[in-house]
């Protein structure tokens, strides 16, 4: 049996494809790298990849090996439908979760959600500026360029509110962190979307205090509705083309 692994970027030109090697290479050599976020040398060309930043591992197995002429054809080959019946990562995650070295089943489970087309808004509630800016800018936005905008005070759900944050933070494509009145769970749910490896839109208006911590980040500092509109713009202009 040979087994495969996609390994997939929020910019799409940066996924990379291990293939036609055995399941112990793959879970010492890429899952359990990938889990711990390390830095290793990963895809059929021996790339200096940093595992941290990806956001999603998808495994499969074939009797065969699988032969393409190059990495690209490769992982078209992978992505298509009719591999798709080859995909074993939960047998994988459920044969291997005990040398997994994180701190819990549910921890390994958000690195292996399934990324939808959301953004997951996190912010400071019950300021009648930032709801403003929500609703007149951030969610438009986002809509405009055919995702989904999330923040969990607006969700219809009974679930415990953390565990919606966490999840919703998990499975999005993007996430957007304004750090607006220094709220410390605004910093602790960015600091997860970082360390999940998520592209995280970092904002702030325009004269509050940025943590030191993160002061070599880059932000968007708004200082009226119609600036954040035109940088944030900007901002999912970039990151939609890099896709």
């Amino acid at each position: 049996m040979f087994y495969h692994a996609l390994v997939k970027y929020s910019n799409d030109s940066q996924d990379l494809c291990t293939s036609n090697i055995t399941k112990e290479t793959l879970v010492d050599k890429l899952l359990i790298p990938f889990v711990n976020g390390h830095i290793v040398s990963a895809g059929n060309e021996g790339k200096i990849v940093n595992l941290k930043s990806a956001y999603s591992i998808t495994i499969y197995n074939s009797d065969e090996k699988l032969v393409s002429e190059g990495e690209a054809k490769l992982i078209d080959k992978i992505k298509a439908n009719e591999f798709q019946k080859n995909n074993c990562t939960k047998e994988i995650l459920n044969e291997y979760k005990h040398k997994l070295h994180i701190h819990s089943k549910s921890d390994i489970q958000r690195k292996f959600s399934e990324i939808q087309d959301n953004v997951f808004v996190i912010m400071k509630f019950g300021d009648s500026i930032l709801d403003s800016a929500y609703d007149g800018v951030i969610e438009p936005i986002v809509r405009e360029f055919n995702l989904t905008p999330i923040r969990v005070d607006k969700l219809q759900d009974s679930g415990k509110i953390t565990d919606q944050i966490i999840d919703n933070i998990s499975s999005s494509k993007y996430v957007i962190a304004d750090l607006s009145g220094e709220r410390p769970n605004t910093y602790y749910e960015a600091g997860f979307a970082h360390a999940l490896g998520k592209e995280v839109i970092l904002t702030i208006k325009k004269g509050e205090h940025i943590h030191f911590d993160l002061s070599g980040h880059r932000f968007i500092q708004w200082e009226t509705e119609s600036d954040l509109r035109l940088k944030l713009k900007e901002r999912f202009k970039s990151l939609t083309n890099n896709n």
